[in-house]
């Protein structure tokens, strides 16, 4: 039987078809004509004058708690997708990947000021600059959410931030019927406000944090128009306090996704090695990533190569995902993975843990046809069950980079798919690629643009 991968693309589309995996129309969406119509585009982003197309294709093998999913990836760089079925193929001869995901909700900071309008000079020129803080100080937070550190940040409150905490405490019902009222329809979804907390930092800063469940959108629009409503609320009755600002914070630590492979050591050998030691060559290079901020940094890559792509795919915000992600590392966790031995069973064990704040409604996962489509190939997931299957896929992309490192190296698998963009790139035509990359393959280091343009004139020319 022939391999999905070896399909050209109308054959792979015809046999998603006949599958039902996709329908009528879906077929359309695939064809050559535009998948992003003009009336769309220009209604989603200002100034537009066309669209960007990124190649959208399938990542095969995955099964994620049980159930087989192609993973729709759109990415421009060779050999992701490949690489990510390829070690999902090895994880799936083990089970598959084991998910598990913790979706409290987005944090909004409201951030006030000590109001220093007294401060100013006869002429109305400031006295006095403001300067951003550099460290905001860490407050813990009882079970209603409200900031309870010590009595020296309890009196700061009180005195010089105006009694913050006092004024929440009493509008507490308050805060939350306007946050409420602001977005009325995030409850019957099963979202709303969750918790309500206050904090300060030596530099005079002040803070509301409400932790908003948005659902299963990502939710930005709605938790910035419940951070803007209770702030208008509140600068109306605080004396003494300036509101600085009321935004989401992308900091997404309430909302994580893990995810657990096992990979038998005899799916991992190659020609010179056995499992086992392939194994621990990858634990090792894990382990490197973890003490070296220079490795740490192409390590990360390579696990948003898979994580970025689907993101991108299923219309969900990739600079979001980005700022989450990295925000979540530091010297003592350098990256989101972390790869063992197991033993008794004879496997190597991969887990990755990282904050994912993604949605599957609303937004452009409900505008575009490509983002729709995306989200019917893994079956039209919740919020949570997609942060799980992209928690996998970054794991996957992981033990495909680092199984190449640690073996052949990473430029054998890249550089089959590199010589097909530089035969493209010098005019081939599809009933040419095949024998303008093996030239190019036949001379690795002389596989350039303008060796490739040498061999389409050669092959033309011989032709006539």
């Amino acid at each position: 039987m022939t391999k999905f991968y070896e399909l050209s693309t109308a054959e792979r589309i015809a046999q998603l078809h006949t599958e039902g995996a996709i329908g009528d129309d879906d077929l359309r969406v695939l064809s050559d004509e535009p998948a992003l119509p003009t009336a769309v585009a220009t209604n989603m982003v200002e100034n537009q004058i066309g669209n960007f197309p990124v190649p959208l294709g399938l990542a095969d093998h995955f099964v994620v708690d049980g159930e087989a999913l192609r993973v729709p990836m759109a990415v421009e760089e060779p050999s992701v997708i490949a690489a990510a079925s390829n070690a999902a193929h090895r994880i799936a001869r083990a089970g598959g990947f084991r998910t598990s995901v913790r979706r409290d909700g987005i944090t909004a900071q409201i951030v006030f000021m000590k109001d220093d309008s007294s401060s100013r000079s006869d002429n109305g020129d400031e006295n006095v600059s403001v300067q951003m803080p550099s460290q905001v100080r860490q407050v813990n937070k009882n079970a209603d959410g409200f900031a309870i550190n010590n009595q020296q940040n309890h009196d700061s409150l009180q005195s010089d931030n105006g009694g913050l905490m006092t004024f929440v405490r009493e509008h507490e019902a308050q805060i939350r019927k306007v946050a409420h009222d602001a977005h009325p329809s995030l409850q019957t979804h099963g979202g709303g406000l969750r918790k309500i907390g206050v904090s300060a930092s030596a530099e005079g800063f002040s803070e509301i944090d409400l932790l908003v469940d948005p659902g299963h959108a990502m939710g930005a629009n709605v938790v910035n128009t419940i951070a803007e409503a209770v702030a208008r609320y509140c600068a109306e009755r605080l004396g003494g306090l300036d509101l600085l600002m009321a935004i989401l914070s992308n900091d997404a630590r309430d909302q994580r996704a893990q995810s657990e492979a096992r990979i038998d050591f005899d799916n991992l050998p190659t020609r010179d090695m056995d499992g086992e030691q392939v194994a621990r060559r990858i634990v090792a290079a894990a382990r490197f990533a973890q003490i070296s901020p220079l490795r740490a940094a192409t390590h990360n890559k390579g696990i948003m190569n898979g994580i970025g792509a689907v993101v991108l795919a299923t219309g969900n915000d990739t600079r979001n995902i980005n700022a989450a992600a990295y925000a979540d590392l530091n010297e003592q966790r350098r990256t989101w993975t972390n790869w063992t031995i197991d033993k008794k069973h004879r496997q190597l064990v991969g887990n990755i843990d990282i904050p994912l704040p993604l949605g599957s409604v609303g937004g452009a996962m409900s505008t575009l046809p490509m983002a729709k489509l995306s989200l019917k190939f893994l079956h039209n997931p919740d919020a949570s069950r997609l942060m799980g299957i992209v928690a996998s896929v970054g794991l996957a992309s992981n033990l495909a980079a680092m199984r190449a490192l640690v073996t052949r190296g990473i430029q054998d698998g890249h550089m089959n798919l590199q010589y097909k963009s530089l035969a493209m790139s010098a005019g081939a035509r599809p009933d040419e690629l095949q024998q303008i990359v093996a030239g190019l393959r036949a001379d690795p280091a002389k596989a350039s643009l303008k060796t490739a343009t040498n061999l389409v004139n050669q092959l033309r020319n011989t032709l006539k």
